[in-house]
């Protein structure tokens, strides 16, 4: 089995304007498509919003800044994640396609093995 990690790609700002009833109700989709891949779904997680982020990045002389915020604005942004075992890319995408985004996309990306790691 390989492992995958699907990133969950959604517009804060769609989600940000949900009605408690509404995110509640998204809550128990995502709940329900892990129950029904319990199989295959390791771990899952919803982040924070961008704006609790802070970006570490190294400079061309080798030193380290750190700021707030993602490293790039865009409209969709990485709102969670799954880590996932399936037995080639066509299964992680069959599994993909469950995740219940409403205003976004999933990533599907093979996780590289890294001996004695």
């Amino acid at each position: 089995m390989a492992e995958y990690l699907l990133l969950v790609y959604e517009s804060e700002d769609a989600t940000s304007e949900l009605e408690p009833a509404e995110d509640a109700a998204l809550v128990r989709r995502f709940q329900d498509f892990m129950r029904c891949n319990e199989g295959n779904v390791r771990r899952g997680q919803r982040l924070h919003p961008t704006s609790t982020a802070t970006s570490v990045r190294r400079d061309v002389d080798g030193g380290v800044r750190i700021s707030d915020g993602v490293f790039v604005e865009s409209k969709e942004v990485v709102a969670g994640y799954f880590l996932i075992e399936a037995e080639d890319l066509d299964e992680a995408l069959a599994v993909a396609q469950q995740i219940p985004v409403p205003d976004g996309g999933v990533e599907v990306r093979p996780i590289r093995s890294v001996p004695g790691v």
